[in-house]
């Protein structure tokens, strides 16, 4: 069976987007679908039954109400779920899923500056409890590399050294495994762009998927949808 998953960061849950939003995400034919920004409250569920009727079943936290910013995984074969944020956290949201009873997904948001280090923590702590199965990391994790990933003059990234640091915890950057030092862009303020959306793979999920396929896709973006472009990343 071939997984294609789509990270996309919906911009403060979508809203009156939201439609189109669920309109682009199908067209990309995805069996599996992670949302960063995505909101409980009355379009976060609207978007719920979009998806739903495209033959999706889907999974967030029941973080508060409103304007609080978390992350919806969607898939067509989900086998189970667990909703793996570090205790007390004020912001960002972690979930895993399980999927065809053969891949395990970890979806992301994470939050800005100092707190997003016990995001990492747990981060690790699952690949390694996960590193005999294929494990994938994937969604807004709000940080990057300070030499590839940040345009020009752009603010370096906090806790830049922990995202470095995931390969020596057996996780791998897949866009970068397939694109080297090529600079791409998923996220941009007036002036400067940053990758800060990303796909990680263990060493099970490249053993058993060798010929994986990661792209930025920036057409939600440039068509004005939300203010970020996808990660799709293709295993079969």
């Amino acid at each position: 069976m071939a997984i294609r998953i789509v990270a996309l960061n919906i911009c403060h849950g979508g809203g009156k987007r939201s439609a189109g939003l669920v309109d682009w995400i199908v067209s990309k034919s995805p069996n599996v679908l992670v949302l960063p920004e995505w909101r409980n409250n009355a379009s976060g569920q609207r978007f719920r039954e979009l998806l739903k009727d495209g033959g999706f079943r889907t999974i967030a936290p029941a973080r508060g109400q409103g304007a609080s910013n978390s992350v919806l995984l969607g898939a067509k074969d989900l086998s189970e779920s667990w909703q793996v944020t570090p205790p007390n956290s004020t912001a960002g949201d972690l979930i895993l899923i399980e999927v065809a009873k053969r891949i395990r997904i970890l979806g992301c948001y994470f939050p800005q500056g100092q707190a997003k280090a016990p995001f990492f923590k747990r981060c690790t702590e699952l690949a390694s409890k996960n590193r005999d199965v294929p494990f994938v990391m994937i969604g807004d994790l709000n940080t990057g590399r300070n030499d590839l990933d940040v345009e020009g003059t752009g603010t370096p990234f906090y806790c830049a050294d922990l995202f470095e640091a995931l390969p020596g915890n057996g996780l791998f950057d897949l866009w970068r495994a397939r694109h080297v030092d090529r600079r791409e862009w998923t996220w941009r303020s007036q002036a400067n762009g940053f990758r800060i959306d990303h796909a990680f793979g263990n060493e099970a999920f490249m053993k058993q998927f060798p010929a994986f396929r990661c792209e930025i896709d920036h057409s939600s973006r440039l068509g004005g949808l939300t203010d970020h472009s996808a990660v799709v990343l293709d295993a079969d």
